[in-house]
């Protein structure tokens, strides 16, 4: 039986769901009031005085947070830029070496099939402009070892792979793929990888310095709680020259010698709301009141609370774990019948108020089943995914009786 060593219904007061049984923090995040609070100030000093904001506070509170997500990340901080989230970050890389010549007709861009959908259709675009060529390196699901990504991956490259996208977790499958050893393989083979970490900060401990990645992009407003926003970008020492922000604004020719032209040209991309950027502070300074060791044992209790919910629920419906313990962080995924996703989903939402992350599997593999995603937190308790079993057993049952919930019709 797990006993957590968090007092997780007072961890619960931070949020407030309504009396929703909220599973799915992978898929947004969920912000706790004090970082909501925060945010809703500075949006307020930014709305009533713009101008003592923008000159006097911005620029020195978005350095403070670049600071911040650098030594999260351990990065060398000459090395992090902000970004509004992982997506902007990987079409920022992407965008950055089409338009400098680094990608080619005929170069090949590796992705893999368990990648996030909006990544990779960046990856599809940037091809469609430069004339390189998508390649799908496809992972095994369910998957034996991690050795076996690894696999995958490296058979899909060929001489003409010149860079490859890769998750640190995947999304719908949730796997914590091997990443050192993707990028040290890759690099062997002069590949160079970008990194779609759009989960891990805060659900894994980062060290990119050591990891080596060309480029890498991570999420503040998922596990680690801040505004939607709020994200970093790391990006290597010999790219440098190379990554500029979507936006060209004022920093493209400031004449402060003592910055590189990658920091001054993302610091100020123009008149925008800067205020979730400096959220990710505020996020870990809340999480990590939650356990007396802070925030690395607060990811400890929540990855135990999701591998022992996990187990549970495959056992309440016959099912074997998809992946090892070893690939599992604080999110998992069981592989349930095919279906209609979206119909499931909405029927456990309406009749017992709990959300989760319901879709198809979409050809990643398992079939064409459906893969439940569950999402384990501190404001989340073994309780919550008891009433999960209980709810799934009874829509699976209804499913069976053509008695699910219709999906609402658009107005």
């Amino acid at each position: 039986m797990f006993q957590s060593r968090i007092d997780r219904a007072a961890a619960a007061r931070l949020w407030d769901f309504g009396g929703i049984d909220y599973l799915n923090h992978g898929s947004f995040g969920a912000c706790p009031l004090p970082v909501q609070q925060f945010l809703h100030e500075q949006q307020q000093r930014l709305l009533q005085s713009p101008v003592d904001y923008f000159i006097y506070e911005s620029a020195a509170r978005v350095e403070e947070n670049r600071l911040f997500w650098a030594g999260l990340a351990h990065a060398d901080a000459e090395c992090v830029v902000p970004v509004d989230g992982a997506t902007t970050g990987v079409n920022t890389v992407l965008t950055s070496l089409a338009l400098r010549g680094y990608l080619k007709p005929g170069d090949e861009i590796l992705i893999t099939s368990h990648g996030y959908n909006a990544c990779n259709n960046a990856a599809r675009a940037i091809a469609a402009q430069t004339g390189a060529v998508v390649t799908v390196a496809t992972l095994p699901f369910p998957v034996a070892a991690p050795e076996d990504v690894t696999v995958a991956i490296l058979a899909a490259v060929t001489p003409r792979t010149r860079l490859a996208l890769v998750d640190h977790i995947t999304s719908i499958s949730a796997l914590v793929l091997p990443l050192a050893d993707i990028v040290n393989s890759l690099k062997d083979r002069g590949v160079e990888t970008l990194v779609d970490g759009a989960h891990a900060p805060a659900q894994l401990q980062l060290g990119l310095d050591a990891l080596g990645a060309a480029f890498y992009t991570g999420n503040g407003h998922k596990w680690l709680c801040a505004a939607p926003g709020a994200a970093f970008l790391y990006v290597r020492p010999d790219f440098h020259d190379t990554i500029r922000p979507l936006n060209t604004s004022h920093g493209a020719n400031d004449p402060d010698p003592r910055r590189s032209a990658l920091l001054k040209t993302f610091a100020w991309q123009g008149t925008r709301d800067t205020t979730p950027w400096m959220t990710p502070k505020v996020a870990h300074a809340t999480l990590s009141t939650l356990h007396k060791d802070g925030l690395p044992a607060l990811m400890a209790d929540n990855r135990e609370l999701l591998l022992q919910s996990w187990r549970m629920l495959l056992d309440s419906l016959n099912q074997q774990a998809p992946a090892p313990d070893s690939m599992t962080g604080t999110m998992a995924t069981i592989i349930l019948p095919a279906g209609d996703a979206a119909r499931l989903r909405h029927d456990i939402r309406q009749r017992d108020n709990i959300v989760t992350q319901l879709v198809p599997l979409n050809g990643i593999g398992g079939g064409d089943g459906r893969a439940l995603r569950i999402s384990a937190h501190a404001y989340n308790s073994a309780a919550q995914f008891d009433r999960l079993a209980a709810a799934l057993a009874r829509a699976l049952a209804r499913e069976k009786k053509g008695d699910l919930l219709p999906l609402p019709t658009a107005a």
